[in-house]
């Protein structure tokens, strides 16, 4: 072997080595954006303030304390609202909270509403986000505790954005194992599984350059799934798709990076009632969806038996 081959390949052996070890040290660190979501920094006494000013005259709020299947305890703001049809749970986007996704309740005027924080965080910050290995229980024990409170299955709807879409999608497979589908999902821009959310969520910092961080995709999300105790394999709301009996209705627009249409239509293989709006991003859909957000609900809540007028 010449002395330049043999310098050829001391470098591309010096590079492979840099390479693994750049590979290695970013998927140890990676856990950390999905683990740590952040969360609204909210002044003392806003959360309750503007759920009072979203009630109207005649609803009013109730706050419960729910336990949830995966050790923590929810705060569960449940809207009351006057001979209301069914119940609708709210479920909020990545690095959101309850009163994040609060808003939503003004285009859903014949429900009573609940929302609330995944994870019980908005008590305890601390606890893990995971994306839906362990807030798909979060959903479960809501669900629960309503039917408990005497609203049956056939009466509750799920309204979710992007993460609170996704879970919802993982949570419905966990409860019809055990019981009877819900009215119905009202979701926009869920994302396919973690794997892909991960992707994407890199792709939108390194740009084509994102192929490279593979294997750091792979040892991060592993060591998110031993840091919190859940298997990221299974975080895969298109699998969790198949096979349910909840109607879903999806909502997404075609220019959306985080949680790209191919995935949405994925999901839309099993459920073809999806909507596409052209050149929304992200969570853009539902205010640029013609007619608006709460006309595409309405004529689902009427179909499913839950619309605020005949």
């Amino acid at each position: 072997m010449s002395a330049a081959s043999r310098s050829l390949l001391r470098a591309g052996l010096a590079l492979s080595i840099l390479y693994w070890s750049a590979s290695f040290l970013a998927g140890w660190w990676l856990p950390s954006l999905l683990l740590d979501a952040p969360l609204p920094d909210r002044p003392s006494g806003e959360v309750e303030a503007s759920l009072a000013a979203l009630a109207g005259e005649s609803g009013h709020w109730t706050v419960h304390s729910v336990p949830s299947g995966v050790g923590v305890t929810l705060r569960v703001h449940w809207l009351h609202r006057p001979n209301a049809k069914g119940a609708a749970i709210l479920l909020h986007g990545f690095g959101d909270d309850a009163l994040g996704t609060a808003p939503r309740l003004r285009d859903l005027p014949g429900l009573d509403v609940l929302c609330f924080t995944f994870r019980g965080r908005d008590l305890v910050p601390e606890t893990p986000s995971t994306l839906g290995g362990h807030e798909r229980g979060d959903v479960a024990a809501v669900v629960r505790f309503l039917e408990g409170a005497g609203w049956p299955r056939s009466r509750q709807l799920l309204v979710g954005s992007s993460q609170g879409a996704g879970v919802a999608i993982l949570a419905l497979a966990d409860l019809e194992q055990q019981g009877a589908p819900l009215a119905g999902a009202l979701l926009e821009s869920p994302f396919m599984d973690l794997q892909d959310a991960a992707r994407n969520h890199l792709r939108g910092t390194l740009g084509s350059l994102e192929v490279l961080a593979r294997p750091a995709e792979w040892i991060g999300l592993w060591r998110s799934g031993r840091i919190a105790g859940f298997d990221p394999a299974a975080v895969s709301p298109v699998r969790a798709s198949r096979g349910l009996r909840t109607p879903l209705a999806l909502l997404a627009g075609d220019a959306d990076p985080i949680t790209p249409l191919a995935g949405v239509q994925a999901i839309a293989w099993n459920h073809p009632d999806l909507t596409i709006v052209p050149g929304a991003g992200h969570l853009e859909a539902g205010s640029k969806v013609p007619g608006g957000w709460r006309a595409w609900a309405d004529r689902r809540l009427r179909s499913w038996g839950l619309a605020s007028k005949p």
